[in-house]
């Protein structure tokens, strides 16, 4: 898969929850929408590292990729309450399969983690995003709408 069309996907995804949080009544759900928008938030930073738009800074690169480690580990206490609301963009899958969902939140963590502890330079950015959103993918794919 390309890097460009990686990057415009992911973009299309976090710019669309973006505009859905401004509807959202139920307080469980907008916390976890605000946490997945500072994800989104932080891998925005290192897209523009990659894309050039920004100069590559590896100390911003390696807080971005801390940031979505922390965020993402603690994604599975965010959604333990099952908690709905007309606008929101997880599906119930999340409950049914909760395992499942868990196990990749903690490989985003994970893949996270490693990333943030290897990256030396913008030669490791390209792999580090495609880790990254690969790992998102897996899991919107199947949890979020």
């Amino acid at each position: 898969m390309s890097v460009k069309y990686l990057i415009m996907g992911l973009s299309l995804v976090f710019a669309t929850a973006v505009h859905s949080h401004a509807n959202v009544e139920n307080e469980i759900v907008k916390v976890r929408m605000k946490a997945m928008s500072e994800i989104s938030d932080n891998m925005r930073v290192l897209g523009k590292m990659m894309k050039g738009i920004e100069d590559f800074d590896l100390e911003a690169a390696q807080s971005a990729i801390g940031n979505i480690a922390v965020l993402a580990a603690q994604t599975p206490e965010m959604f333990k309450i099952e908690a709905v609301d007309p606008h929101a963009e997880a599906k119930p899958e999340i409950w049914t399969n909760f395992d499942d969902f868990v196990e990749k939140a903690l490989t985003l963590e994970n893949v996270a983690l490693d990333i943030g502890s290897s990256l030396t330079g913008e030669e490791g950015l390209r792999n580090a995003m495609m880790s990254l959103g690969a790992t998102c993918k897996a899991c919107h794919s199947l949890y979020r709408n």
